[in-house]
């Protein structure tokens, strides 16, 4: 019997083997993911154009982010459709999963309509949403203006324009809310369920003492998840509103970009950016620790 390789290759053949495997999916990870961030953070400390030389300016950006009135109102609104946004495409996702979660006939066609909204692009939605608020020729206004109501001008009614920003997103993102937890739903054993019936549990009592506990590491990534995205609203404000009327729905998203490609101010962007990371990577480790606090062995 031949003897067996000792060389250094030999010995350390596995994780050789791993790291060449895994090679091009780091090198991926680390030029389209590592390289932008860091960049990013770089540019936010400069005053730079774009075009001409960059000029250090430490962490002015940073500063004047947390001192100007226009960022402030801007931060205030991205945490308030957030919130609005989360907690009622989370309510809506879970009421309509407990519904589909039911054998009824044409289930699948209604799952189907209600993710459909979350598929399409919202650059496409947002458009056709104009057209039912355009002043004067928009779908709402006719309906008034049939009813002897004054027709709807958002642009100087801010409350009309943040609520129908808000409807549209909560509108696109309770599809996946609904799935979510409709996963978690048919994750349930049928025995727990057959002897909480046993028990005498129905109705509310079985959703409160039976379905929601269980659905707690559901809930914890739906909501961790949920507030990422929302927090990250860009197209519908852009196409709909661009942050009209007096600011009221401008976002960070949509602010990032017009200092970066309309008022060429790469820095307070990156800044900005930065900000937003860092609000989203606290999201981030709030979910790790939730999902960890909530195992399942726990409930």
């Amino acid at each position: 019997m031949g003897q067996r390789p000792t060389g250094l290759f030999s010995r350390h053949r596995q994780t050789l083997e791993a790291w060449i495997i895994l090679a091009p999916i780091l090198l991926y990870y680390f030029v389209f993911a590592v390289l932008p961030v860091l960049a990013n953070l770089l540019v936010s400390f400069l005053q730079w154009d774009g075009m001409n030389q960059a000029t250090w300016v430490g962490l002015d950006n940073y500063v004047r982010f947390f001192t100007n009135a226009r960022y402030m109102e801007v931060l205030i609104n991205t945490i308030f459709f957030s919130v609005v946004v989360l907690a009622f495409s989370m309510l809506l996702g879970f009421l309509v999963a407990l519904a589909l979660n039911e054998e009824v006939k044409g289930l699948a066609l209604y799952r189907t309509m209600w993710y459909i909204p979350t598929l399409t692009s919202a650059a496409i939605m947002a458009q056709i949403a104009t057209v039912f608020i355009a002043p004067g020729s928009g779908v709402i206004s006719g309906v008034l203006k049939s009813l002897g109501q004054p027709e709807l001008i958002w642009q100087i009614d801010p409350t009309f324009a943040r609520v129908f920003i808000i409807v549209f997103s909560i509108w696109r993102g309770v599809g996946l809310s609904m799935l979510l937890y409709l996963a978690g739903l048919q994750g349930i054993s049928s025995e727990v369920i057959d002897a909480a019936k046993v028990d005498g549990a129905s109705g509310w009592k079985m959703i409160r003492f039976i379905t929601l506990p269980l659905l707690r590491p559901t809930t914890v990534f739906v909501l961790v998840t949920g507030l990422i995205n929302s927090f990250q609203i860009f197209e519908p404000v852009l196409l709909i509103t661009n942050g009209q009327p007096r600011n009221t729905t401008n976002v960070m998203m949509l602010q990032i970009y017009n200092d970066a490609f309309k008022n060429q101010n790469f820095g307070m962007a990156a800044a900005s950016a930065t900000i937003m990371l860092l609000i989203l990577l606290w999201a981030s480790v709030l979910n790790i620790r939730l999902m960890r606090s909530t195992s399942v062995d726990d409930l």
